[in-house]
């Protein structure tokens, strides 16, 4: 027994001798931790980055194997967003002896943000090996797998991410929405950020998440397969028949004013191949009735075929369209036409836009001598600017554009230059103020065979439009357009007023 408690004792004495040793040595270590070192870490840990910053590359200077230094250094300069610089530390702080291995992560999500992903992936691979911060690790190469457009391998990661730790459950819901958003996957989207909502609603990431899901439910509604729109409005027009400003012109002429009602129908087909090519077909109708005047009763009818390219931040389509006129049930005008349209994003909230356009035209009423016929072929081109502001609920339009046009009858041949301006403002959620304006300049390229002389019209063209949403896609329009005609041939020369108010249905 007692042999039993000598021995007992000397191994207490063994282990106490060993555990003074032992802080004795860690004493000692602590003080040959490099003071530069040590002051910078201080810094870094008190957020004072900028002051961390001179003291820690000053530290690797005297000591450039010093493991500790690099991971202090490669993490200050990741707090300065100075992620080319944080990633040469960050790796020697994980190549180096010894290895600091909280490190890893660190340099992993680095070289996410500058978008070194392959060098991302090699690492990931050693922080699995390793066992190192699970979580952070599968979210990480989710992030990865997503930049590399390997959504299956995302979701699977982020899904991975949230089981390890529920802490990460609505970062990675979030990620997986965009994730499915960005496949085309708009249900499973709209399902994991209202997910992210429900965690914490109050949360800026919840913030985020609703925005997504307001947008998708109108992207949606864009890529439904069949669109319908039905309009009807009435309107008063003070210069129906064009009556001439120039008084002794028009002295015989009376009834120009009349009110008239105007039926509109749209029937819209859109087919997406795949996500870079689409074709919309779409068949457009127009009706107005004259109340008083026993003319210029009109029915318009346009088919479109619209072959469309998708890029990454522009569109290309070739509109190729037909509009047949009919004016007091006779047959007046027959005009296909061909354009091509490019429209690109400058930056968020700025697009642009060129056109080339060709028409031919056909007016199916004999002309009255043949220098007033209006048989045509016109070529025209032009481009646009767009501002999007009020978060893309309203914009700002400006666009100019040259056509040529060559009639059969030298009285109406003439080429053109247009400006118009456009300017949407979103007022309250439901009501929505569109100013717009233009001007089109006509020079006609032969004397008129009747007044001799070369005509020369400036068309000046305004109107306003206040338009407010009583259900979802259903709009109560009012307008007011108003056209000036000055031109240098006193029966060409006119003023017209046209006030509308009318309904428009969308479905």
């Amino acid at each position: 027994m007692c042999l039993r408690l000598r021995r007992n004792r000397k191994i207490l004495t063994i282990v106490f001798l060993s555990s003074l040793l032992f802080i004795f040595f860690c004493q000692a270590q602590d003080e040959k931790l490099n003071p530069i070192l040590e002051q910078g870490i201080g810094q870094y840990k008190h957020e004072n980055f900028e002051e961390a910053l001179g003291l820690l590359k000053k530290a690797r200077e005297e000591d450039p194997a010093s493991t500790l230094a690099a991971y202090y250094l490669g993490l200050n300069y990741k707090k300065l967003q100075d992620y080319q610089l944080s990633i040469p530390n960050l790796r020697d702080a994980v190549t180096y002896s010894p290895k600091i291995k909280g490190a890893l992560i660190e340099l992993i999500d680095s070289l996410y943000q500058v978008g070194e992903y392959a060098e991302a992936q090699r690492w990931i691979v050693e922080a699995e090996k390793e066992g190192i911060r699970p979580a952070q690790t599968a979210f990480l190469k989710g992030l990865v797998l997503l930049k590399l457009e390997d959504a299956s391998g995302a979701i699977a990661s982020f899904e991975k991410a949230k089981e390890l730790d529920n802490s990460m459950e609505q970062a990675a819901n979030y990620q997986i929405g965009v994730t499915h958003l960005k496949a085309r996957d708009f249900r499973y989207a709209r399902e994991a950020f209202k997910a992210v909502v429900g965690l914490n609603p109050s949360s800026s990431m919840a913030e985020y998440a609703n925005e997504y899901i307001d947008a998708i439910v109108k992207k949606e509604k864009a890529l439904r397969p069949w669109k319908f729109s039905f309009g009807s409005c009435w309107q008063y027009d003070d210069n129906v028949v064009l009556k001439p400003s120039d008084q002794s012109l028009a002295a015989n002429i009376t009834g120009q004013e009349d009110s008239r009602q105007v039926y509109t129908g749209q029937i819209e087909y859109n087919h997406y191949f795949k996500d870079d090519f689409s074709l919309k077909g779409q068949y457009y109708f127009y009706y107005a009735k004259q109340n008083d005047l026993g003319f210029y009763d009109t029915i318009s009818n346009t088919l479109v075929v619209q072959p469309s390219w998708n890029f990454e931040k522009s569109l290309l389509a070739f509109p190729l369209s037909y509009n047949h006129t009919i004016i007091n049930d006779t047959s007046y005008l027959s005009n296909p036409s061909a354009s091509a349209i490019y429209n690109f994003m400058i930056a968020d909230s700025n697009m642009g836009q060129v056109y080339l356009a060709y028409s031919n035209k056909d007016y199916l009423w004999s002309p009255s001598m043949p220098d007033e016929d209006r048989d045509s072929n016109e070529a025209s081109s032009g481009l646009g600017w767009y501002f999007f502001f009020a978060k893309k609920k309203g914009f700002f339009n400006l666009r100019y554009g040259f056509n040529r046009e060559w009639t059969e009858g030298n009285n109406w041949e003439y080429f053109g230059n247009k400006i118009n301006a456009a300017l949407l403002i979103p007022l309250f959620e439901k009501l929505n103020l569109t100013i717009s304006g233009g001007t089109f300049f006509q020079r006609f390229l032969s004397s008129h065979s009747i007044f001799n002389v070369y005509r020369r019209d400036n068309v000046y063209t305004a109107s306003s439009l206040i338009a407010y949403k009583f259900l979802e896609d259903s709009e109560i329009q009012v307008q007011y357009t108003y056209v000036r005609d000055s031109s240098n041939i006193s029966i060409y020369d006119y003023d017209r007023n046209i006030y509308s108010i009318g309904v428009q249905l969308k479905f």
